[in-house]
């Protein structure tokens, strides 16, 4: 279930989010220490869905200015209301807290528990002293600081949901994400998301419709895989918008989420046993390529790794930016014999270079501010070498943009002088939000061949899912959920 707080600073607030709330939430949390001057009795009335009530102090979390006695009060009121749920933290003084574990006809009670700096080594003792006390639904949040923190507390929600258990357990923060997908398919309760960007209630909360619609978990699974992608930063991936897609389309109840990753190798011999396939975003290509089992020949020539695939037990490593790209490219032209010319020196570049010069194209890379990097590049691929300042002096066929100059922010910059543009020259941009980027806008006008960034994204992203599943994938469906995003 996907529970939406209501974290309106004033009643008519609180009234919009909780109509707004009624779309995508399965159950609706009162916040009622965030809302000023609250009326108890019109916020029950205006939800049609169960509502939880929660007046939270400062020590736990909470906006609550007044005393114990006060905040108490207004859960008392929740009770003699008829709210469906009414939590209460377990750090209430014994002498408050025992009312409010017994029995009540219409509400039930949430036993909860908070830790806002870390998560416990072990979570077990915790769950066990709580589940010796007489509420019916226990509720354990902590803060990860590490990803790894993720699996304790999926492991504790194993262990609830073998013991019939009514157990809410979640992380908090940037590193406790997977959780907040993931508990509800581990056993939990519910899991929290906000109504919007800017609503959260804590730390971490996503939004309750990509929990519910791209996610999807609500859907009763028997049983599921974990993919992923990892890297450094990871926020800007749009990874888990297609493969969940994907997924979906085939009826599969397989997910796909994103690990933060800081330690390549600590996070791999961690999850090596949760998850069953990974894509791999930068910095993390060149640091995993040992860990593996095995790495594909052309991954190894490249000497990156974009896709990590279990493989009768063994660990496989794939590079599908090179073929993805190549696709693209051959949708509109052959690249036998063309003067080929990459913007860029890095990852990307080297990738698609290997597959340009693998179907014998004469190829030009460029460089910027780092030459010594160009030439090791230059080398490497065994090609020429230029400054970006003397790309439009050099006869072009096709022009790949393999930098991330032009992407979202920085919208209005382009790593190509529009005069040097020739008609019927082919432009390929990598970067794919936006989806026409400056540089494609202005070879349209001057007559060029334009290919968006999104069919490498597409084409690569595709391959991968091919490599996980076995299955053909719904590139259609893919590219769709892509473009929902970036129009």
């Amino acid at each position: 279930m996907i529970c939406v707080p209501i974290v309106g600073a004033s009643m008519s607030k609180a009234l919009e989010q909780i109509s707004a709330a009624e779309k995508v939430a399965d159950i609706i949390e009162l916040r009622l220490d965030l809302i000023d001057s609250f009326n108890l009795k019109v916020l029950l009335k205006a939800a049609t869905k169960p509502v939880i009530v929660t007046n939270r102090s400062k020590l736990d979390g909470g906006q609550f200015k007044g005393n114990d006695e006060e905040r108490l009060q207004a859960l008392r009121d929740a009770l003699a209301a008829g709210a469906n749920y009414v939590d209460i933290e377990v750090s209430t003084p014994r002498e408050y807290l025992q009312p409010f574990l017994e029995s009540y006809e219409t509400s039930r009670i949430i036993l909860s528990y908070h830790e806002f700096s870390n998560t416990p080594d072990d979570l077990n003792p915790l769950y066990e002293t709580m589940s010796a006390l007489p509420g019916e639904i226990l509720k354990i949040v902590t803060y990860a600081r590490d990803l790894s923190d993720n699996l304790k507390m999926l492991q504790l929600l194993e262990r609830a949901k073998k013991e019939n258990k009514k157990l809410i357990g979640l992380c908090m923060g940037d590193m406790g994400e997977i959780s907040r997908v993931l508990s509800p398919l581990y056993g939990g309760f519910l899991t929290f998301g906000s109504l919007e960007t800017g609503q959260e209630s804590a730390p971490g909360q996503i939004p309750a419709n990509s929990l519910k619609d791209i996610y999807r978990v609500n859907n009763k699974r028997k049983d599921f895989k974990v993919y992923g992608v990892i890297g450094n930063p990871i926020s800007k991936s749009m990874g888990y918008l297609i493969h969940n897609r994907a997924f979906r389309e085939i009826n599969s109840d397989d997910i796909y989420v994103s690990f933060l990753v800081e330690n390549v190798e600590k996070f791999f011999i961690t999850f090596k046993d949760f998850f069953s396939g990974l894509s791999v975003t930068m910095p993390a290509k060149e640091k995993i390529m040992p860990l593996l089992d095995n790495v594909d020949s052309t991954a190894r020539s490249i000497g990156a790794v974009n896709t990590v695939v279990q493989e009768e037990g063994r660990w496989v490593g794939y590079n599908t930016d090179c073929s993805g790209a190549i696709a693209a490219l051959e949708t509109y032209t052959s690249l036998k014999n063309k003067n080929v010319l990459i913007i860029g020196s890095g990852g990307t570049a080297k990738a698609i270079g290997y597959g340009v010069k693998e179907k014998d194209a004469r190829l030009t890379v460029t460089y910027n501010r780092n030459k010594e990097r160009g030439e090791t590049l230059a080398q490497e691929l065994g090609c020429k070498l230029v400054h970006c300042r003397d790309a439009g002096t050099r006869s072009i066929d096709i022009l790949i943009n393999c930098s991330p100059v032009g992407m979202n922010p920085n919208i209005h910059e382009t790593p190509f002088l529009a005069r040097d543009f020739k008609e019927g020259m082919v432009v390929f941009d990598s970067v794919y939000n936006p989806l026409e980027t400056r540089l494609l806008r202005e070879a349209k006008a001057a007559g060029c061949t334009v290919i968006s960034g999104s069919e490498l994204f597409i084409n690569q992203a595709a391959k991968q899912f091919e490599l996980w599943t076995g299955k053909v994938a719904p590139i259609d469906a893919m590219r769709q959920a892509l473009m929902e995003k970036l129009t």
